[in-house]
Parts: C-alpha cells; sequence; structure tokens
C-alpha cells in the first residue's frame, strides 16, 4: 500500500447541513441550512431572503423547483400565489434534467477535494 495511492476520507460523523442552490441568468447562489430544511424554513431562510428580491425585479419571471416535500407544502405553494409568483410545472416522477444538477456535480467535485479540520481531540 503506496501512501501515494490511498484516498484519505473524514469517517466521522457529518454534521446535518442543506444546501439549496438556484441558478439564475448571470449568476448563481448556494444557501446553507443548518439540519433538515422543512416548509417553513425554506420559505424563511430561502424564498424570503434570497428568491423574492430577485423575482420581483423581473416582470414575468418563471420559477422553478423540484418536487421535494419542503417545495411542495400548501404553506409554499400558498407563498407563491399570494405573491403572484408563477412556477414551472415539475412533473411527479420526471426525469432529473434541472439545470441545476451540474452545480450539485461542482460542489460534490469541490467537497472531494476539501480535507476537513478536526473536530475534536482523541
Amino acid at each position: 500500500m503506496l501512501n501515494s495511492c490511498v484516498m484519505h476520507r473524514h469517517t466521522d460523523p457529518a454534521p446535518d447541513i442543506t444546501v439549496w442552490g438556484s441558478i439564475r441568468y448571470h449568476s448563481r447562489t448556494l444557501v446553507r441550512i443548518a439540519g433538515t430544511l422543512n416548509s417553513q424554513r425554506y420559505i424563511s431562510e430561502v424564498l424570503e431572503p434570497v428568491v423574492l428580491p430577485y423575482l420581483q425585479g423581473m416582470a414575468t419571471a418563471i420559477f422553478q423547483q423540484d418536487n421535494a416535500l419542503p417545495h411542495v407544502a400548501r404553506i409554499v405553494r400558498r407563498f407563491f400565489v399570494n405573491r403572484q409568483i408563477a412556477l414551472l410545472l415539475w412533473p411527479v416522477r420526471s426525469l432529473d434534467l434541472s439545470p441545476i444538477e451540474n452545480t450539485w456535480s461542482m460542489v460534490a467535485q469541490r467537497l472531494t477535494q476539501f480535507t476537513p479540520p478536526s473536530c475534536h481531540t482523541r
């Protein structure tokens, strides 16, 4: 086993982190969410501070999201209706052809190059 042939990996339990991402005409955004994303947190940590200000500057914007549970909850659907934000319909069990998947691939690739600092001593 040559050291040059060994790939070291972080094996301690990983922290629970959710990352929400968007790609737009001339930019992209990643939002780090500590813990699990639910519909209320989706509204308060993603839609209100990030999505809403961006979409309000566009007259004919259509927002695309997948069918993840926090995205399709009644409270979230009401959020879009109340603010008159058009949603791109996303069929259930559809192929995942969203261009955001390319962004997730880039994030995953960069994370494999990241060596986390030791969080605790043994």
